[in-house]
């Protein structure tokens, strides 16, 4: 078998600070190689050395990166120009890093295709509505002509993946490609991937937090541990027996599907250690007198360049005082528009939201800021939220400036003490987003949201960036301030293992509506719907 990638001894930084040493890998023609450790073990700095890219890649202190025996660290921008693409692809873990915010995905795709291919417009158009319609685009028109602030999280990812694919490179270095997916989006665009390096020989370099995505696809995977690889081998050696103990604190991290948990148990599902072992959640009442939100034939559609779109179609529910709520379904089901609903970032065109008895569908202005200081959002790209011009301080502090007005003295004092609730150093005030990992900045953020002591937390996909211990540790986080804080959890979730550990009901929803809802246990045990069937089964 061929082998296109060679990594000898390499070390590599930025500036004079390294942060990977000694990595040595080799990848062959059609064989996909896993890379798993947690959020700061140098795994996406590794990709960036790989791929050269101007402004993101690393300096190569030591050692050599060779493709089809060509050092690409020695390379004229030109010549890494023409590889990428052609011969080397990258996706990116969020979307928003590879796409053009003002321009439409399909001008994308054709710009791509005219600088490295003939075709003419109706071989692009083919060859875009097959690999469209393989990451799961029923349809692929819509996406063409979509700007990629209209589509969902989930849907700019698969798009990003399709973009990346649609010139059939040799190798494809793929950074978290499918943290955005829901489990059955997840497995058809795993699925599309694995026929690709079938039918062409692509090799796959993969990042990942997802152990499952790793036992479906990878042939063999290397475990990064503080810039070093610890242990490399087949799946079935380093996964079904693992070696070093940081693999196998690894592996014992991974969320279990429960569909039986008690409240006191919970935690166990997690395996949480340190400061927050010892949490338990009190049973939650669900009489409506003790109701907080609720959602009454709720629906909100939209219009884009294709039409109408009914993005939520006549929903309802309720969310109890001090009740953990999950919401899962694909993307594009409507999941996030009922936080941005609930926010105000996107206004109901029918039905009513009441929070406390009182309708707030369309408040504005004042009264909207009001609200404000009663409900807080967690977003999934916890970088993307900050301003990358300003220090974590200042933005937590503008937070409570503008909802609380204290004095600066009370504010900095305020901010110190959110950030040590949530495991950060004071210290950390001083930083910038840059200057932190996914999983410290996503601390920041509920740093951030819980400054305002909110009785609502809304948590959109939060944890689906993150590794498996960081994600148990967040987790582990937001329980222990719910229990401190007495507050609700919204929390919106492609990821049925761990919204079934922790969530007290659950909502199915598909295609803009709840399709099924009720007690997790009740409703994962024994679900009433094929589609939350096929949910359960499609789970890694």
């Amino acid at each position: 078998m061929q082998e296109l990638l060679r990594i000898d001894h390499l070390t590599a930084g930025y500036g004079a600070n390294a942060v990977i040493e000694d990595i040595s890998i080799s990848l062959h023609a059609g064989e996909v190689l896993g890379i798993v450790g947690e959020s700061g073990s140098g795994k996406s700095t590794l990709l960036k050395a790989i791929a050269q890219i101007r402004g993101l890649s690393t300096e190569i202190h030591t050692g050599t990166v060779s493709f089809e025996t060509k050092n690409l660290a020695v390379l004229s921008e030109g010549e890494r120009r023409r590889l990428r693409g052609e011969e080397i692809a990258m996706v990116f873990q969020y979307a928003g890093a590879s796409l053009n915010p003002t321009r439409r995905i399909g001008t994308q795709l054709a710009e791509t295709m005219r600088a490295h291919t003939d075709l003419s417009r109706e071989e692009i158009d083919a060859r875009a509505a097959e690999v469209f319609g393989g990451m799961g685009f029923a349809d692929a028109h819509r996406i063409l002509s979509a700007y990629p602030f209209e589509l969902s999280g989930g849907m700019a990812q698969r798009a990003a993946i399709a973009l990346a694919v649609i010139l059939r490179p040799q190798l494809l270095l793929a950074d978290e490609p499918t943290s955005a997916l829901d489990a059955t989006i997840q497995l058809q665009v795993l699925d599309e991937l694995r026929a690709l390096k079938e039918r062409t020989g692509t090799a796959i370099l993969l990042i990942t937090h997802n152990i499952g995505v790793v036992r479906h696809i990878a042939d063999r995977v290397a475990v990064m541990c503080k810039g070093k690889i610890v242990e490399q081998g087949s799946v079935d050696e380093v996964l079904g027996n693992p070696q070093h103990p940081y693999t196998q604190e690894l592996l014992a991290a991974v969320p279990k599907m429960s569909a039986t948990h008690t409240d006191c148990d919970r935690m166990e599902h997690m395996h949480v250690t340190q400061d927050f072992s010892a949490i338990t959640k009190e049973k939650k009442i669900s009489d409506d007198e003790d109701t907080l939100l609720r959602f009454d034939n709720v629906s909100m559609h939209f219009d884009d360049a294709a039409g109408r779109v009914q993005a939520i179609d006549g929903i309802s529910f309720s969310l109890g005082r001090r009740e953990l709520l999950g919401i899962v379904g694909e993307s594009g089901s409507g999941k996030s528009t009922v936080a941005k609903l609930l926010t105000g970032l996107h206004t109901a065109t029918g039905g009513s939201i009441l929070l406390n008895g009182r309708d707030i569908t369309h408040t504005s202005g004042k009264e909207r800021r009001a609200l404000y200081t009663r409900m807080q959002m967690v977003f999934q790209d916890a970088p993307g939220s900050f301003n990358p011009r300003r220090s974590i301080g200042a933005m937590i502090g503008e937070t409570i400036c503008r909802l609380c007005t204290p004095d600066a003295r009370t504010t900095a004092q305020r901010v110190g003490e959110l950030l040590t609730e949530v495991g950060l150093p004071s210290s950390y005030a001083n930083r910038y987003p840059h200057e932190m990992s996914g999983g410290e900045c996503q601390r920041a953020a509920i740093a951030r949201a819980m400054a305002v002591h909110p009785e609502i937390l809304v948590c959109d996909e939060a944890t689906s960036a993150l590794d498996v211990s960081v994600q148990a540790k967040i987790i582990a986080l937001l329980l222990h301030l719910q229990r401190e804080h007495g507050m609700s959890l919204l929390f919106i979730s492609h990821d049925l293992p761990l919204v079934s550990s922790i969530a007290d009901r659950v909502l199915i929803m598909q295609n803009g509506r709840i399709v099924e809802q009720g007690e997790t246990n009740r409703v994962l045990r024994e679900p009433g719907e094929d589609y939350t069937r096929n949910l359960l089964q499609a789970a890694l």
